[in-house]
């Protein structure tokens, strides 16, 4: 959840009147909201924190503060579908718990293995390297569970979606756009800055964008396009 930044009033504009304008923004910030754009599209959804951080920091020029409440109002409704398709609450009620667990046999391991190593506490080895192994393989089950509640967290979505099209069919446009207008903008701020577009690649889960060339697709654990920004065309 993210907090609302304490510098310059946001503004929230109907989206029929709202015009996205980066004009101001730093190759940073830049990168960064085209990330986080072009994942809430297909329901990967970032903590818009740090967006709020910079805000405060005054690292995001005025124009975007104005811009932002539009914005957010655009990321949070796509951001609530998630617990309302079913079975996702459970889903990720069981991917914290795994969590927990996990890190609540760590933390009892750890002091235990300091003690058992560094202050030669050899009455303690029976029990230390048995919950360690433990530890270990908790720690692995995690990962795996986590990636399989993923997975099934975001195609249960996606299918949600696919059945009720026109639940955030115009948002969904609008981030597209957003994105688009990014990259335009990114060409021109590497340009007038001598930036190399080899050294600031941008990591997507669509490709559908004009400007981009896709460098790395989806692959093992790569669950997106690694892409460089066109300066030209």
């Amino acid at each position: 959840m993210s907090q609302h930044p304490k510098r310059e009033r946001e503004t929230s504009t109907s989206l029929e009147d709202f015009e996205f304008d980066p004009s101001e923004i730093d190759l940073k910030y830049s990168k960064n909201l085209m990330t986080v754009f072009d994942g809430y599209r297909i329901h990967r959804t970032y903590d818009l924190g740090f967006i709020d951080k910079a805000i405060n920091k005054g690292a995001l020029p005025k124009a975007f503060i104005r811009q932002w409440g539009t914005i957010r109002s655009v990321l949070h409704k796509l951001a609530a579908i998630g617990p309302k398709v079913p079975g996702v609450e459970s889903w990720l009620n069981k991917k914290q718990y795994l969590a927990f667990i996990s890190m609540a046999v760590l933390t009892i391991v750890a002091p235990l293995l300091l003690l058992t190593w560094v202050f030669q506490w050899d009455f303690l080895v029976p029990y230390a390297l048995p919950l360690a192994l433990i530890a270990v393989g908790l720690m692995l089950v995690n990962w795996l569970a986590s990636s399989w509640f993923n997975r099934k967290v975001a195609w249960a979505i996606h299918y949600y979606i696919e059945d009720n099209q026109n639940l955030v069919a115009r948002e969904r446009v609008l981030l597209k756009k957003w994105v688009q207008i990014l990259i335009h903008h990114t060409a021109r701020v590497m340009r007038k800055g001598g930036y190399d577009p080899a050294k600031n690649l941008v990591k997507f889960f669509n490709d559908d964008y004009v400007g981009i060339e896709v460098l790395k697709v989806p692959a093992g654990l790569r669950k997106n396009y690694v892409v460089k920004i066109k300066l030209t065309g």
